[in-house]
């Protein structure tokens, strides 16, 4: 089943439940897909890979907004629980994303294919790995490995 057809679906069943905070996510979701094909130079189509590319950019304009939240303390423990929600929530849509220990043996093949860790910038790994494995990993994990490996 397409992603549009699970989010149909999901829609349809929050209006039934009444599950607002669900309900408002598929909503956004939708906006944030009507936003990037009605923008100046789209032509494409509709398909899988447009609704993974939305709901990446959306997920992580999210994880940044909880991080932000977080730092608040209790004040915004509200705001925290339904952002992590979300994001969890989001998870349902993405592809899953590749463990700590694949992220490590890319790195390690990585450093070895550029001749090894001597003179090697944490940069020029980074980028052949995200570019190597494009969607498949978080940044941020690539780049903890990294570091790591070239220490």
């Amino acid at each position: 089943m397409s992603i549009d057809s699970q989010l149909k679906e999901t829609l349809k069943n929050a209006m039934r439940s009444k599950n607002k905070p669900l309900l408002n996510l598929v909503r956004m979701l939708k906006t944030k897909m009507m936003e990037r094909t009605t923008k100046g130079g789209f032509d494409g189509e509709v398909n899988d890979a447009l609704w993974i590319e939305v709901i990446s950019v959306y997920e992580k304009s999210q994880r940044k907004a909880l991080i932000q939240y977080q730092g608040l303390g209790d004040s915004a423990l509200e705001q925290v629980a339904e952002l992590t929600w979300e994001v969890n929530e989001l998870q349902t849509w993405l592809p899953a994303k590749a463990s700590l220990e694949q992220v490590q043996t890319w790195v390690n093949e990585a450093v070895e294919s550029m001749g090894g860790k001597e003179g090697l910038h944490s940069g020029r790994v980074i980028g052949h790995v995200m570019k190597a494995h494009k969607g498949e990993a978080e940044s941020s994990m690539v780049r903890q490995c990294v570091e790591s490996a070239l220490a």
